[in-house]
């Protein structure tokens, strides 16, 4: 079996090795004769290096690596370019504004040694210019600038919002100074993770084609379906004889816990690190969550006080949602952005686009409700899965005397600050938990009489569940409220839909009366 580019970023390693390339070349052949300026987010770890150093590896005219592949015989001459390749975890952006500009300078004096280019210029952006002026002029060819991650020295300074504005400045200033070279530039492309400080850090320099949910370009990056099944045959095969399955049965299962994000609607992605790992690994866990959750996010969410419930199949018009100021950070479209939410369903309302947005599949909504509910705590995440289990097991044994105890335990770690006098509220962290053990509630399900609240499914049982929320004063027992919420299930006949499956149907109503919680239960009749 050839071996797996796992946390490989270049192009011409992975080719040089024979490890397993999945052929995205045609793309990279549609950018370069298309256009030439160009924008792409997308999450981390999704393939973004290994793009631009694709892109690299063509201007620099090393057309062997690309035997075999689409770009090959589609380019009738291989003239070669210089490449200033930008890369800032190369770039020291932490440690204060002169020490950045310093070292950003520096990181573009070791590429113009490169090319035996020597420089005289100070700030950042004056050697940009210089150096692309002399690189043209040494070459007689235009010069081509790649920046990877353009944004993280602002996305890890929003913690640090005076280091935040003045990281921005700069950059806001070196991009700028691209706009002037037009007439000696051949290609220009930027990839990030975020699509928020666009406006602000790209004001100057306006000619950026954004691509990232265009849908010529949504499978540029990640692996489909397709590309799965066409390039990892070996590997399935292998991942099968682990488990003692069949490649093709294991599909469903690797699909529900890594497939699923998608940047126009239609088509659905593996992250690549996740899929990758996956392989060697042969275990199914998460991977890619793992690998660094932005604190800032958790940090907005609490802010926020943004419940984990409305975060699914959630309809909005914006996925950019550009800020000038760190206080006015949009949380769904850094949700999006960061690979937290991804595109279920695109479409146009007249002639305005909408979206829904979703968990792309079982590896991150389970992870980051983890983070969430722990967040929430102000606990580890490891301390949130005992709870979590022991809601479940409580479930499992139709103990609900013990998931009330548990689920009341649960409420009153949430520090007061965070909480919301409302039914939303505890509505949406009981549903947190749920998803936590891995059941599958169904919130809000519509039927023809009214909304079911939560459908709980177990292999041999299914719970429906009514949640009622009331303040002391308008109730005195959340007794009353369980004994209305079962009274609802009944008499809007919220058991039909699920009846003839074979399983034992169970009628929960939970009443919720500030952290105190009373619960009803009742066996639906075998009959």
């Amino acid at each position: 079996m050839k071996e797996l580019p796992i946390s490989i970023q270049t192009f011409e390693e992975i080719i040089s090795r024979q490890m397993v390339y999945v052929d995205k070349t045609a793309f990279v052949h549609a950018l370069i004769s298309k256009g030439k300026y160009y924008f792409l987010s997308r999450p981390r770890r999704f393939g973004k290096s290994l793009l631009l150093t694709t892109i690299k590896a063509y201007f620099h005219g090393k057309k062997s690596l690309f035997e075999g592949l689409y770009l090959y015989d589609k380019v009738d001459e291989w003239f070669i370019h210089p490449v200033i390749h930008i890369d800032y975890s190369l770039v020291d952006y932490r440690s204060g504004l002169a020490t950045f500009k310093e070292s950003l300078r520096n990181h573009l004096l070791l590429q113009a040694a490169q090319y035996q280019v020597e420089l005289t210029s100070r700030s950042p952006s004056d050697v940009l210019v210089e150096l692309v002026q002399k690189l043209q002029a040494q070459s007689q060819q235009a010069v081509v600038i790649l920046v990877d991650e353009y944004d993280k020295p602002l996305v890890d300074m929003l913690a640090q919002e005076e280091r935040f504005y003045e990281n921005r400045e700069i950059l806001r200033g070196f991009y700028g100074a691209m706009k002037g070279l037009d007439d000696q530039l051949r290609f220009v492309m930027l990839t990030g993770v975020s699509r928020f400080t666009k406006v602000g850090v790209f004001s100057g320099m306006n000619n950026l084609q954004d691509i990232s949910v265009d849908e010529s370009y949504s499978t540029l990056l990640g692996f489909t379906q397709q590309e799965l099944e066409d390039n990892f045959q070996e590997h399935l095969h292998a991942l099968g004889q682990k488990f003692s399955q069949a490649a093709s049965d294991l599909l469903p299962v690797i699909q529900e816990w890594y497939n699923g994000f998608s940047f126009d609607g239609r088509q659905k992605l593996y992250n690549p690190f996740s899929i990758l790992s996956l392989l060697i690994e042969k275990q199914f866990r998460n991977y890619w969550f793992s690998t660094g959750t932005p604190s800032f996010l958790l940090d907005l969410i609490m802010a926020k006080k943004q419940l984990p419930e409305t975060f699914e199949h959630l309809k909005v018009n914006d996925l950019t949602g550009s800020a000038m100021q760190v206080s006015q950070l949009p949380l769904i479209p850094l949700l999006f952005q960061t690979g937290y939410l991804t595109i279920e369903e695109a479409g146009l309302d007249g002639f305005e686009p909408y979206y829904y947005l979703n968990y792309p599949n079982r590896e991150v909504r389970h992870s980051f409700l983890v983070y969430i509910a722990a967040a929430f705590k102000q606990k580890d995440q490891f301390d949130i899965q005992p709870e979590a289990l022991a809601l479940r097991d409580a479930l499992i044994e139709e103990d609900i005397d013990w998931f009330v105890q548990r689920l009341e335990s649960f409420l009153a770690d949430i520090p007061a600050r965070l909480h919301l006098p409302r039914e939303a509220y505890y509505h949406s962290l009981t549903y947190l938990m749920l998803r936590i053990v891995g059941a599958r509630p169904l919130l809000e399900k519509e039927t023809s009489k009214g909304r079911i609240d939560a459908v709980l499914e177990f292999p041999d049982k299914l719970y429906i569940i009514e949640f009622k929320f009331a303040r002391k004063k308008q109730v005195k027992n959340p007794s009353t409220l369980s004994q209305k919420a079962l009274k609802q299930i009944k008499d809007n006949g919220y058991v039909q839909p699920y009846l003839g499956q074979g399983k034992r149907i169970l009628l929960l109503g939970l009443g919720f009366l500030n952290q105190h919680i009373h619960a009803r239960l009742e066996k639906w009749p075998e009959s």
